[in-house]
C-alpha cells in the first residue's frame, strides 16, 4: 500500500506524516518514508515505487504521473488544504518568501485543487479538523488504510503527536516506538519534517493591515467557496 500524503504547502501535511508513521508503528508494520524535494524526484520515486510495499510519499505538486499513479487501488490518497490567507503567511514565515511570491505560490497551488478532488478514494482533509478535531480525524484516516483503531489507541496517537508539534527536535531523531523499521534511502535511515504547530487565523496577525485587505480581495472567492470568516 502507498500512501499519497499531498496538497496546499503549509497545510497539515507534515502532521498527517507524523500520524501515518505511528498508526503503521502501531500495527508493527514495516514501511518506508519517502519526502521528495523536487518534481523529478517525486516522478522517479513514482516510477519505480513497490505497490506491494508499504511507503508514505509526502509530496506538494501534483504531477501527471501522481495523477496515474493516484488510480491504482494500491494507492491511498490524501489531500490537504488550508485558509489561503493562512498559507500565504506562513509561506512567509517558513519559507522567507516575499508577500507577492507567497500569494503567487498559494495561486498555482490552488489551482490543483480541482485535480485532486476527482482522484477515486481520496480523503479530503482541511487543516481546521487537524487543529480542532484530531481524533475522529485519526480515526478515519486509519480506516481508509483498513485498521479499526481502538479509541484509546486513537488518542494516544493524537497526544503524541500534539507533542511533537510543541518539541519538534524528537520528531527528526527517526526512532520509532514499536521497533518498526523505517526506510527512507538506502541506508535505511529517516528524516522527518518537523510538525508545526496549528494555528488558524494567523493571518489577522501576521499580516500587516494593507496586506490582509490585499489577500482578502484576492482570496474572497476561495474564502467564500471553503466557508472562511472574512
Amino acid at each position: 500500500m502507498i500512501i499519497f500524503n499531498f496538497g496546499i504547502p503549509n497545510s497539515g501535511t507534515d502532521w498527517s506524516q507524523a500520524v501515518f508513521k505511528k498508526i503503521w508503528e502501531s500495527q508493527n508494520y514495516t514501511f518506508q518514508v519517502e519526502e521528495p524535494t523536487s518534481i523529478e524526484d517525486l516522478n522517479q520515486i513514482i516510477g519505480t515505487m513497490n505497490v506491494h510495499e508499504r511507503m508514505i510519499l509526502k509530496f506538494d505538486l501534483l504531477t501527471e504521473e501522481a495523477i496515474q499513479a493516484a488510480q491504482q487501488d494500491a494507492v491511498r490518497p490524501f489531500y490537504h488544504y488550508r485558509d489561503p490567507r493562512d498559507v500565504v503567511c506562513t509561506s512567509m514565515e517558513l519559507q522567507q518568501a516575499s508577500f507577492s511570491d507567497a500569494v503567487e505560490a498559494t495561486v498555482s497551488a490552488y489551482q490543483e485543487i480541482h485535480h485532486a478532488l476527482p482522484l477515486p478514494g481520496i480523503m479530503v482533509i482541511p487543516y481546521e479538523h487537524i487543529a480542532e478535531n484530531a481524533d475522529a480525524l485519526i480515526f478515519q484516516m486509519a480506516t481508509q488504510l483498513g485498521i479499526l483503531l481502538k479509541l484509546d489507541a486513537v488518542s494516544r496517537i493524537a497526544e503524541e503527536v500534539r507533542e511533537l508539534a510543541t518539541q519538534p527536535a524528537a520528531l527528526a531523531t527517526g526512532e520509532t516506538t514499536t521497533g518498526a523499521s523505517v526506510r527512507i534511502d538506502q541506508e535505511h535511515t529517516t528524516e522527518t519534517s518537523v510538525v508545526q504547530p496549528l494555528r488558524i487565523g494567523k493571518w489577522r496577525d501576521d499580516l500587516s493591515q494593507s496586506e490582509q485587505a490585499m489577500v482578502n480581495r484576492f482570496f474572497k472567492p476561495l474564502v467564500t467557496q471553503f466557508g472562511y470568516a472574512e
